[in-house]
């Protein structure tokens, strides 16, 4: 999927209407996952979501607490998105 900017929601509507994407966070998805028998979901990089709530006025301590206990932690069937950690911490 080709992205444009200020497009992702709807390039995504247009792939498979029942995704669920996180409010206000568009700037962090990164792709959609596919499994095997499993429906699409919605991937999401770990550090670029924390950026988004830092870029709406969270320090970066509250950012990261904010995804790790809302969104990263959060369960909303089996359209749950990914959340991808392109930098481990090890």
């Amino acid at each position: 999927m080709k992205r444009k900017s200020g497009s992702t929601r709807e390039e995504i509507a247009a792939y498979d209407e029942n995704i669920v994407l996180w409010d206000d966070c568009d700037e962090a998805i990164v792709g959609i996952g596919e499994r095997c028998g499993q429906p699409s979901v919605a991937i999401y990089d770990n550090g670029k979501l924390i950026e988004c709530f830092v870029r709406q006025g969270m320090t970066h301590e509250e950012a990261e607490e904010w995804v790790d206990f809302n969104i990263r932690c959060a369960w909303v069937g089996e359209r749950t998105p990914i959340i991808l950690h392109t930098e481990p911490e090890l």
